[in-house]
């Protein structure tokens, strides 16, 4: 008589036993998740630098009930974002006045027209020619170039010299633009928080909702206006100095520091007087020597009004900070509750629906007139 052999049994928790092949040797190791690190959390420090966990993270509450949350963290952000902003401003324009010095001196030389930039690596044969053909230099063969003549070389060498201060220039724009960018985040979270605090401090109607006051930073025209109005909001609204008692009493009680007033004059003139609008706009025709270097005395002052733009941000920033924590130590925890949001679909059908019944009470309306005269 044959039969079946008793089954195998693995005496070993069930955690440690080989199932359908696996091998039991990798016991213990650490395995990573692919979705690891990739929820609102994920990022590390540069999506708290950029603010874009803050914006993840007020996206996601944005209709659930909120109290008053510090800017403390967002304000350390914003202040060492902007001092980058402030010391990248400031290189930028040490670096045009070295510009400003050197076409100066060669000015002095008798130059009267810009040496073309251009890697020693890649040189333009006629770019040299015609630029020494323009300044009478005795360089005036191909052949003058490959041996270096006295006066090529010379040429080759203010060449380079102007070459390298136009890139170490072009480099700080590429660096000030990316901190540029950081602080676009970093602000916009800070303003973001501050403008939900406001109903969060005992006040009510307020006029800019949290969306538009980072919103209206990126509509041209009216972000020349409306970020002053929304700091003016923000500002009435955290006056620690304004009563309790009454919710709206902020809009008539509540001051506004001169620090706004000047970070938003500051901000309009750097608006109009910047880097971009000097090359595109005021100074965009530069024929000779002398018109380069006035170009460059203007970006001088146009990038002192970048620092000067930084500086007042950070000023800014630290009072309302300050105004929000003193108030929020006198009103105590209030408990906002935000309105739902609205469905544009639902809202549009609703208003067919009241137009349509508008269509046909008129409709009815004009029935019963024609239906009475003719009675």
């Amino acid at each position: 008589m044959t039969g079946k052999g008793p089954l195998s049994y693995d005496p070993r928790p069930p955690k440690e036993r080989r199932v359908g092949g696996g091998d039991s040797s990798k016991k213990g190791r650490r395995t990573r998740s692919t979705n690891e690190g990739s929820g609102a959390g994920g990022g590390g420090i540069m999506r708290l630098l950029m603010g874009r966990s803050e914006i993840d993270r007020a996206k996601a509450q944005r209709y659930e009930p909120y109290s008053y949350e510090s800017n403390r963290t967002q304000l350390k952000w914003v202040t060492v974002a902007l001092l980058i902003w402030v010391v990248v401003a400031l290189v930028l324009a040490w670096q045009d006045r070295s510009t400003v010095n050197y076409l100066s001196d060669l000015r002095d030389q008798g130059m009267v027209s810009v040496p073309p930039t251009q890697q020693s690596t890649q040189r333009d044969i006629s770019s040299i020619l015609s630029f020494a053909e323009a300044e009478g230099i005795g360089c005036n063969t191909e052949d003058d170039i490959i041996s270096l003549s006295p006066e090529c070389a010379r040429l080759m060498d203010v060449q380079d010299e102007y070459t390298a201060v136009k890139d170490t220039g072009a480099m700080l724009v590429v660096l000030l633009m990316a901190v540029l960018l950081a602080n676009m985040f970093a602000f916009g979270s800070f303003t973001h928080r501050a403008s939900r605090n406001v109903l969060a401090l005992n006040n009510s109607s307020q006029g800019f909702t949290p969306e538009k006051a980072v919103l209206w930073f990126f509509i041209p025209v009216f972000n020349l206006f409306k970020p002053w109005q929304v700091f003016k909001e923000l500002f009435r609204g955290s006056d620690p100095a304004v009563t309790i008692r009454d919710e709206l009493a902020w809009k008539t009680e509540g001051t506004v520091s001169a620090r706004v007033h000047i970070w938003a004059a500051v901000f309009v003139g750097v608006f109009f007087f910047n880097p971009r609008t000097i090359g595109w706009f005021w100074y965009s025709i530069r024929e000779t020597i002398d018109d380069v270097i006035v170009a460059h005395q203007r970006l001088i002052i146009a990038d002192i009004l970048l620092a000067l733009l930084g500086v007042a941000a950070i000023f800014v920033a630290i009072e309302l900070h300050r105004r929000q924590e003193a108030r929020h130590a006198k009103v105590g925890v209030i408990t906002v509750t935000p309105p739902p949001p609205v469905d544009s679909l639902e809202e549009a059908l609703k208003e067919g629906i009241r137009r349509k019944e508008l269509e046909n009470r008129r409709a009815r309306s004009k029935r019963n007139d024609s239906s009475s005269k003719s009675k």
